[in-house]
């Protein structure tokens, strides 16, 4: 049972009487829903520690109930099958739940469990035994979906019926990001049609289901330049020779003295020597530190990390062995000696801090009082220690600038934050706070958590007024970038509609949506494109389509915007509570009048959110 469920009455005899959270029982709602509407594949987003076993196994309870069809779970790791399997279990009691590797020719189930490198390699016999045995499973439910691309995957949802059967596919990952920039959809078959759900890292603290991170940047002289990227994120043997240096890991361990030394901690690495040196470097300082890798038989990786579970030992280094599938709720540090350029992988070690402890948010149905509650705990955060070296390298002009995952970027903070011991929480807090044309501004900068405050960035906040380079070569109106895939053009007022907007926002699987909204609409959205530039073009169409005569308010080369800021302008911006530091650096009036749209949307809708 998932310690942080109630339990409550179920329906039937299939599904058990665990009760999900409000977000889980939203998405199972709306996973079923995209099912209902034709879709066969979709993808469903929830950070770890948030219970997409638990989602997951609700969904094929009900696929059982309603349709009365088996269904096989697929993962790639030992301790995700039987994760999956013993939950599946628990919360489905009347079925028959097997792992693959014990099922036998003729065996009954309703769900099986399965290895992708079982299942997945061509010709294997294990699939063609499922196939053969005329089981016809309804549902494929891919666990740590980001991994979807490799051929083991697509040999499964190929064999198991996902593009030409009627098997419904659901893929469910804690990350948005596609593992080694792989994309999760194809020029000619998308892997996944659509993102039937996300709930965000963000949300979910927000919420008081996880707990907060504090970070810290550490930063090194080491050069990351030269590393080989190999599929979308640095070679290991070169990256492993670069960074296992011992001035390296001595700045990363004394950081962790000042800041952590009395936490449970996992430690990150770059390879198994790499982690070998860092676990000796603690035990020569007088902690129980220990390292385990991939090169271990399964017993051996199986004690040392019960010894890690259990107290004994304080600090493990590891080498992706800690990532899925490796639960201890009371890590609360989590020290980062491997770059990535992987988003997956970043929101995978991050997440190994994630958990709150066992009985602390139990029956709070209230978030401020969950947050209370873990704030009061033994773990009242998780410490994230980013040891961040000099990765900059010539980037072609096509190449997307915010490649390097960080702590700040997973909740859509800047991606160079600096939260100097702060946490994602109260840096949330304070960038909500900051003016849109601010965020604009300070997505282009190295900054640090202080300056957040409106009046540390009063000065910079019109410093770039100009479009961006992809918005003048894709795009003859004036929009201004406010976040990574964030697009917003202020399209004036009529008699009728006051205080138009238009946004594009790019998704989780690289599509752009148009949202338009006003103060007497609710916001409506509109497909676009995965190309930004053709994007730009159907958005702008539209706009005019819906707004006709709104080319005098938005076109960026009017000769309007290039007048003086007028008397009036100032006057109303000092109404709204525009600072005279900003006023000042004002250049003409059409920064004026954006700022004043700005400003005059958030009067009116306080409550929606531009970045």
């Amino acid at each position: 049972m998932n310690p942080n469920s109630d339990r409550n009455v179920g329906s039937g005899n299939t599904v058990t009487d665990i009760m999900l959270r409000p977000y889980q029982a939203k998405a199972l709602a709306q996973i079923l829903a995209c099912r209902d509407r034709g879709l066969r594949r979709v993808l469903t987003i929830m950070p770890t520690g948030t219970g997409k076993t638990t989602l997951f196994s609700a969904l094929v309870g009900k696929i059982h109930e309603e349709m009365g069809r088996p269904s096989l779970v697929l993962a790639h790791r030992r301790e995700l099958l039987e994760q999956a399997q013993k939950r599946i279990q628990t919360q489905n009691r009347a079925l028959q739940v097997l792992l693959d590797s014990e099922r036998k020719i003729g065996d009954p189930f309703d769900v099986v469990v399965g290895s992708v490198q079982s299942l997945g390699r061509k010709g294997t016999v294990r699939m063609d035994d499922l196939k053969e045995e005329g089981i016809g499973v309804g549902c494929l439910i891919i666990d740590e979906a980001h991994h979807a691309a490799a051929d083991t995957y697509q040999n499964v949802m190929r064999g198991i019926g996902s593009y030409e059967g009627d098997c419904f596919t659901v893929g469910v990952t804690a990350t948005p990001h596609r593992m080694d920039n792989r994309p999760l959809h194809g020029e000619e078959e998308a892997i996944f049609e659509e993102v039937a759900f996300t709930y965000t890292l963000r949300d979910a603290i927000q919420d008081g289901w996880l707990a907060d991170l504090k970070g810290y940047r550490i930063a090194t002289g080491v050069d990351l330049s030269k590393v080989r990227v190999v599929h979308g994120d640095y070679s290991a043997k070169q990256l492993q020779d670069a960074v296992n240096t011992e001035s390296r890991n001595r700045t990363a361990f004394e950081n962790w003295v000042q800041k952590a030394k009395d936490r449970k901690t996992i430690v990150f690495c770059t390879g198994v020597e790499h982690a070998k040196t860092v676990a000796e470097l603690f035990r020569q300082e007088g902690f129980k530190a220990e390292s385990v890798d991939g090169s271990m038989s399964s017993d051996e990786r199986a004690r040392i990390m019960q010894r890690f579970s259990m107290g004994i030992t304080q600090v493990l280094t590891n080498v992706e062995i800690a990532t899925e599938g490796f639960d201890v709720p009371d890590v609360s540090c989590v020290l980062l000696l491997r770059p990535t350029k992987s988003w997956a992988l970043f929101c995978q070690m991050i997440g190994r801090g994630l958990r709150v402890l066992p009985n602390t948010i139990e029956g709070l149905p209230d978030a401020s009082a969950r947050r209370e509650q873990i704030f009061k705990s033994a773990k009242p955060d998780c410490v994230v220690i980013d040891v961040v070296d000099n990765g900059k390298r010539a980037k072609m002009p096509t190449e997307d600038p915010d490649e390097q995952p960080s702590l700040a970027a997973v909740v859509g903070l800047p991606q160079d934050l600096d939260l100097e011991g702060h946490t994602l929480l109260e840096a949330m807090q304070k960038w909500e706070q900051v003016d849109p044309r601010a965020k604009a501004v300070l997505f282009r900068r190295n900054i640090n958590f202080d300056e957040l405050d409106q009046t540390l960035t009063a000065v910079d906040m019109l410093a770039e007024l100009t479009p961006p380079d992809e918005v003048i070569s894709s795009s003859r109106n004036a929009w201004m970038k406010i976040g990574m895939g964030k697009y917003l053009l202020a399209c004036g007022s009529s008699k009728t509609e006051a205080h138009r907007m238009a946004m594009i926002e790019e998704d989780a699987l690289g599509f752009f949506h148009l949202s338009l909204s006003s103060e007497s609409r609710q916001p409506q959205d509109f497909p676009l494109s995965r190309d930004l530039p053709e994007a730009f073009r159907i958005a702008d169409s539209r706009i005019k389509e819906t707004w006709p005569f709104i080319a005098g308010f938005t076109t960026a080369s009017n000769r309007w915007r290039q007048g003086s800021v007028t008397p009036q302008q100032k006057e109303e911006l000092k109404t709204l509570g525009v600072e005279d530091a900003v006023l000042a650096m004002l250049d003409n009036a059409g920064q004026a009048w954006t700022l004043l749209e700005l400003k005059r949307k958030e009067r009116h809708r306080p409550e929606v959110r531009l970045a």
